[in-house]
């Protein structure tokens, strides 16, 4: 069973490193054409490689509390940041805020049918409403907020590092994902990638947990199930994307735990901790469906089919366009539900996939969307700074995306090459199914933000040399 669970295991990794071979192809293309691609490129190789020769050179021991050293440090860098740099929240940043605020005041919900498409702005405004009903309607509050979420995911990405591969590794890991420009950028607006993102790391550390309390202590790793149902419904209601995560689980207890899998009591005890998960997210997810409905006092909407209708637009790259939008809410101001709307779109969707799309192009040029850059945090100030400044923001943010890209790969190769399983594999598991679902619906960079933590986890290994590894 082990053997077998090594060549899926290697399956699995050998499509994530071609998905990852591809994007840095079509990044090389783009450089040809954008020279600022291919140069951010080439700096960030060139600081990935000089700081895997320093690392080599002088190995130095690991401080005592680096977690916590390394959680201040981004704590510290990212106040700095928000402190210095303020935006005023604009387009979907807006929606949440004006949202949260409409919930903080107790008021009407704005642009409710929107809200009625799109249940998860409702589970964001939600946990920003209690900021604004404790400070009121100031964005600087959610800002210092983003700070806090993103400092505990340091603190996270510490644990995880040092579970899965060693504490000087770990304490690399948590050095980058505190000085991460786009993260430190992006602080500054009103948005959940900072919440779900913190919610699927401390989702992968629960599942670790599980993993070793299933064979010890059995009830309680069925009521740990239980509770990371609710985490999953937690991930869901700021972002709909706690299925992924769902399916990677059931995958890596199928076929992905090696020896174990010959022990019938395991796969009867992972069968009913997968159940109680499950159950519970189900459930759960139920009830804030109605309660949104309470909240909007109409229907709400089950399957995205405009994000779906909108990823097989060959023109646009499946990026949003006005026109896409026009077409759903048609249907709207017809008198339609979210739901009935949503359901309108799948007529569309057939006519669209049988128009003749180039799909290698499509992808490709969706692939380089998703991965291919780490610029929205310089991006983002395009309306309120100069165009100098968001061009360098915009520039370092690739250069360092792209330094930990390349590590990133190199970590996987180690991963290829090493026979080891675990339940660290629900990373790389992850990382494919978030991706690989984007090439079906719209997508955005923005949309990858939840997958640095994991790019930089993958790069601290590659990084680490001969270190230790349970990946």
């Amino acid at each position: 069973m082990e053997q077998a669970s090594v060549f899926f295991k290697r399956v699995m990794l050998g499509l994530l490193l071609a998905v990852l071979a591809l994007t840095l192809a079509l990044v090389v293309r783009e450089g040809l054409t954008s020279r600022s691609y291919l140069l951010a490129l080439i700096l960030g190789a060139a600081w990935a490689a000089g700081l895997y020769a320093l690392l080599r050179k002088c190995p130095t021991p690991v401080p005592p509390h680096a977690g916590l050293m390394a959680a201040l440090l981004c704590f510290a860098v990212n106040l700095v940041w928000v402190l210095v740099i303020r935006i005023e929240p604009f387009s979907d940043y807006k929606e949440y805020w004006d949202v949260a605020c409409a919930l903080a005041g107790g008021t009407e919900i704005p642009d409710a049918w929107y809200v009625a498409m799109y249940p998860h702005i409702l589970g964001t405004a939600t946990i920003l409403s209690a900021l604004a009903r404790v400070f009121g309607e100031s964005v600087f509050a959610v800002t210092v907020m983003n700070v806090l979420l993103t400092t505990v995911s340091c603190w996270l990405i510490w644990l995880l590092g040092k579970e899965l591969l060693s504490e000087r590794a770990a304490f690399l890991a948590a050095l980058l994902w505190a000085v991460t420009p786009c993260k430190l950028m992006l602080s500054s607006l009103v948005f959940s990638e900072p919440i779900y993102t913190l919610l699927i790391l401390l989702f992968f550390l629960l599942f670790l947990r599980l993993d070793r309390r299933i064979k010890e202590k059995p009830l309680p790793a069925l009521c740990l199930a239980a509770g990371m149902g609710l985490l999953l419904e937690a991930i869901n209601l700021v972002r709909p994307i706690a299925l992924i995560l769902v399916i990677a689980a059931a995958l890596w207890i199928v076929f992905l735990r090696g020896g174990e899998m010959k022990s019938g009591r395991l796969w009867a005890l992972w069968f009913a901790a997968f159940l109680a998960m499950t159950a519970v997210f189900r459930v759960s997810g139920g009830l804030w469906d109605r309660h949104v409905e309470n909240v909007l006092g109409q229907e709400i909407a089950s399957v995205p089919w405009y994000n779906i209708y909108v990823g097989f637009n060959e023109e646009t790259g499946g990026r949003y366009t006005d026109a896409d939008m026009d077409l759903l809410t048609g249907y709207l101001k017809q008198g339609m539900s979210a739901n009935e709307a949503q359901k309108s779109m799948i007529p569309h969707i057939k006519e669209r996939l049988a128009s003749g799309i180039n799909f290698p192009k499509l992808l490709g040029t969706k692939l380089f969307s998703f991965l291919g850059a780490d610029q929205l945090g310089g991006y983002t100030y395009r309306f309120t700074r100069s165009e100098r400044f968001v061009k360098i923001c915009m520039g370092v943010c690739n250069v360092f995306y792209y330094g930990v890209f390349l590590a990133g790969l190199a970590g996987l190769v180690r991963m290829f090459r090493s026979r080891a399983l675990g339940a660290g594999l629900l990373l790389p598991l992850f990382f494919l199914g978030l991706t690989l679902a984007h090439m079906l619906v719209e997508v955005a960079d923005r949309y990858h933000y939840s997958l640095i933590p994991i790019l930089i986890i993958f790069a601290a290994l590659g990084f680490a040399g001969e270190e230790r590894s349970q990946l």
